[in-house]
């Protein structure tokens, strides 16, 4: 009697295990039948999932009896019917975005491949005009299982945040060309993150079935990947950001931040005479050399500044028409890998470079080894005029591709 007990405890911990495991045939499983036949498994749990595809096959049988001739029995072979009317409310096609809205991306699935339509400027635009940005599929079967390990759905929430990131990216003003590289390094990192949440299972799963509960524990790798994930993203998103910025207009800004840094040390009393008043107000001019004369001939009715400082010179060559303000970037080359640009600050005429994304070590390596040093006030890599070799920068794209 005991060793009949014995084998009815095994037997039906053995069943338990194979409910827990994930089956290879996604229509065993209650979502991938409700989902065969046209139903939405949005928001189930699994056993409203079950009870959803008890009750459709209870009136899938129903109906075939009422169809069913009576009195004479049908010689031909039974065909299949085709499947009825769901009962949940099937997938609603995706409705048409307002008109404030229609700059976002839309994807259009071809070939087995999501892609997507560029954004449009204005409604005048000509709807041909589309990206060549193609969007790496996850893995179903992860996403599925993630779903069915979790008893929540795990696996559409990290679906979900892939296709945020990816739309960051497609909203970044750079070449297509760049952003599938970044989308392609994006899908395999989190390919990576996405098998280890289709493998964890909680311990409130684990235990009762009396698993393995560390080994199939994949917290602490998930929760690593995903903060290597996002520490390597912001450092994209910053590189994209910076690779462009001096060529933006920042001279209101930047003339006001002076102001009000000049105003503050006035009142605080850091000056100690006319001379450090009138240059003080220098770094106005360079960004709104208007506002500057206001404040020059404000300052100088109290101050009374003398005529051979710098400030005094600035004032009279802007009267004259001469001074040119801040020193602007001058273009010598952009591809979709790096901007070159030539630029005089405090040290002299200088060419600096950035990339659009982080280059790999090996190109740092070459660039040092040809004079170049990083220059943090820039966020570029800088080389006097002198030193710059033209033919190399123009072959980074072509030499260099696998490094960037």
């Amino acid at each position: 009697m005991r060793k009949v007990i014995k084998e009815e405890e095994k037997e039906e911990q053995a069943t338990q295990l194979r409910m827990l495991q994930v089956k290879s045939d996604l229509r065993r499983r209650p979502y991938g039948l409700l989902e065969g036949v046209g139903m939405s498994t949005s928001g189930m749990s699994p056993r409203e999932a079950w009870a959803a595809w008890n009750a459709y096959r209870k009136e899938e049988r129903a109906r075939r009896k009422e169809e069913k001739p009576k009195g004479k029995k049908s010689s031909k072979k039974k065909t299949a019917s085709a499947p009825m009317r769901p009962i949940l409310e099937p997938r609603k096609p995706q409705m048409a975005l307002p008109k404030a809205v229609s700059a976002l991306p839309v994807p259009v699935v071809s070939g087995g491949k999501t892609e997507l339509t560029a954004p449009m400027k204005r409604e005048t635009q000509p709807a041909e005009q589309k990206s060549t940005v193609v969007i790496p599929e996850l893995n179903r079967r992860d996403i599925e299982t993630a779903n069915g390990n979790s008893m929540f759905n795990r696996g559409d929430n990290s679906a979900r945040d892939y296709q945020r990131y990816v739309n960051r990216v497609l909203g970044w003003d750079i070449a297509d060309s760049k952003k599938q590289q970044i989308i392609g390094q994006i899908h395999k990192r989190w390919t990576r993150k996405l098998a280890l949440e289709a493998q964890h299972v909680p311990i409130t799963v684990a235990g009762p079935a009396r698993y393995n509960a560390k080994k199939y524990d994949k917290s602490e790798q998930i929760l690593r990947d995903a903060h290597d994930f996002v520490t390597w993203f912001e450092k994209i998103e910053e590189s994209v950001r910076e690779s462009k910025r001096q060529y933006e207009d920042t001279s209101a800004k930047d003339a006001k931040r002076a102001e009000e840094h000049f105003k503050e040390a006035l009142a605080r009393g850091w000056f100690t005479s006319s001379t450090t008043i009138a240059n003080a107000l220098t770094p106005i001019a360079q960004y709104d050399p208007a506002r500057f004369v206001e404040l020059y001939d404000e300052m100088d009715k109290k101050y009374r500044f003398r005529k051979n400082t710098t400030a005094a010179k600035i004032y009279d060559k802007i009267k004259a028409g001469t001074y040119q303000g801040a020193p602007k970037a001058q273009k010598l080359l952009e591809t979709d890998n790096l901007n070159a640009y030539r630029k005089r600050i405090d040290a002299g005429e200088r060419v600096f470079i950035k990339f659009t994304t982080r280059p790999k070590p090996q190109l740092i390596y070459a660039l040092k080894k040809r004079g170049w040093h990083w220059n943090a006030l820039e966020s570029a890599w800088s080389v006097p005029v002198d030193k710059y070799d033209k033919e190399f920068v123009a072959s980074i794209d072509d030499r260099y591709e696998k490094y960037l």
